[in-house]
C-alpha cells in the first residue's frame, strides 16, 4: 500500500490535471486508512475473549409519538436506525401486495439479482438473468428461484406502479427529486425490492452518503447495522469504486479471520409489514429476507448527510461527468441557502 500510494502520488505530480490518477490516489487513501485504523486497534484485542458482541436492539417508534422534528433531532442527526410505525399507511392509494405488483407490472422485464460469495460487486449481488415480473413473482411464490429482484426504480421502469405512491412527510425534502430533469438519481427512486425467503444482500453502505427509507408491504426482513464509526472494523475493501466491498460473512461470522468484529457495536431488528426503517447515511447494512418479502425504498439527501453528499460526488466527479453535473446543481445558491439557514437555527 505504502508503494501504491508513493507512485500515485507521483503520477499526480507528474500530470496535476489527470482526473483519474485524483480519484485512484483517493481510493488509495481509503484503504490506506483503513489498514491504519484496523492497526490501531489491534492492541485492544490482546485482552479480549475474542467473541460476536452483543446487539442492541433497534428503536421503533409510531410517529403520533414522534414529530418530524424529533424524527431529526433524535436519529437523523445521531446516526441512528428507526422503525417508523402508523406511517405507511399514508404512503401507497391502493394497498400493496404481490399479485397488485403483477398486475401492474407483469409484463415489465427486470434484471434479476442473485447472491455471488466472496464476490468483489457491492453487497455481493451480480446479474443473474431477465425475467418478467409476472414470471419472477410466480418463481418466487412457488419456490422456485433464489434470485431477488433488488432497486427496481419505478419512476424510470413502471411509472404505473410509481404514481400509486406518495413519499411520507418525513422524507419529503429530497434535494435528489428538486434537481433538473435528467439528473443523476433524481428518477432512481422510489424503487422495487421483491425478494424469496432466504435472499441476503451481504453487508454494504449506501452509494455517495446518501441515507434511505424502506417500507415493507409483505414478509419480514432482518436487518443488521453498524455505526460509521464501525467501518474500519468490518474490512473493508476499495475495489470498483468508492463504495466498499466487506470480508466479513455475518452470516457465518468468523472471529479468528476477523477479529476486529468483536470491537463492533452492531444493532438489530426485524422489519414487518407495515413498517417503514430509516437507515442513516454512512450506516453499514446487513440484510436477509427471512419470508417472502415485498418493499419499496428511496434514497434521500437534505441538510442533515448535504456536505458528506457533496464530499462524495467530488470524488465520483471526478470519473463521471453525471456526478459532477450534480454536484454542480447542489452547489448553487438554492442549496446551500438552505443549508446555511438550518445550520443557523441550530445555533
Amino acid at each position: 500500500m505504502d508503494s501504491a500510494l508513493t507512485n500515485i502520488n507521483k503520477a499526480v505530480a507528474l500530470d496535476p490535471n489527470n482526473s483519474e490518477y485524483q480519484w485512484l490516489r483517493e481510493k488509495l487513501s481509503r484503504q490506506s486508512r483503513v489498514i491504519e485504523i484496523q492497526s490501531d486497534k489491534q492492541n485492544a484485542l490482546e485482552t479480549m475473549d475474542l467473541k460476536f458482541p452483543p446487539v442492541s436492539k433497534v428503536d421503533r417508534v409510531s410517529i403520533k409519538d414522534l414529530s418530524e422534528k424529533d424524527f431529526h433531532e433524535r436519529y437523523v442527526k445521531t446516526h441512528r436506525p428507526v422503525i417508523l410505525l402508523d406511517l405507511v399507511q399514508t404512503i401507497t392509494s391502493t394497498p400493496w401486495n404481490l399479485d397488485f405488483v403483477k398486475k401492474i407490472a407483469g409484463s415489465k422485464r427486470v434484471m434479476l439479482k442473485k447472491q455471488v460469495p466472496l464476490s468483489a460487486e457491492w453487497a455481493c449481488l451480480e446479474d443473474s438473468r431477465t425475467s418478467t415480473v409476472e414470471e419472477f413473482i410466480d418463481s418466487v411464490t412457488e419456490g422456485e428461484t433464489d434470485d431477488y429482484l433488488f432497486d427496481w426504480s419505478l419512476p424510470l421502469h413502471c411509472p404505473e406502479l410509481s404514481s400509486t405512491l406518495t413519499v411520507p412527510s418525513y422524507f419529503a425534502d429530497n434535494y435528489l427529486c428538486q434537481t433538473s430533469q435528467g439528473s443523476l438519481y433524481r428518477d432512481s427512486w422510489p424503487s422495487l425490492f421483491v425478494a424469496p425467503a432466504g435472499a441476503v444482500s451481504q453487508l454494504h453502505i449506501d452509494a455517495f452518503a446518501s441515507s434511505f427509507w424502506m417500507a415493507l408491504m409483505e414478509g419480514e426482513k432482518r436487518w443488521t447495522f453498524f455505526p460509521p464509526s464501525d467501518t474500519a472494523l468490518l474490512y473493508p475493501r476499495y475495489i470498483h469504486s468508492m463504495d466498499p466491498v466487506f470480508s466479513v460473512n455475518l452470516q457465518e461470522p468468523d472471529l479468528q479471520s476477523h477479529p476486529l468484529l468483536a470491537l463492533t457495536h452492531p444493532s438489530q431488528c426485524v422489519l414487518k409489514p407495515g413498517e417503514l426503517l430509516y437507515v442513516p447515511n454512512g450506516s453499514a447494512h446487513f440484510v436477509e429476507n427471512l419470508t417472502t418479502s415485498l418493499a419499496i425504498s428511496s434514497n434521500h439527501v437534505d441538510e442533515a448527510n448535504y456536505t458528506q453528499v457533496c464530499e462524495e460526488l467530488h470524488i465520483n466527479g471526478l470519473v463521471d461527468p453525471r456526478a459532477a453535473e450534480l454536484l454542480q446543481q447542489l452547489h448553487s445558491p438554492k442549496f446551500r441557502r438552505r443549508k446555511t439557514d438550518s445550520e443557523s437555527l441550530k445555533s
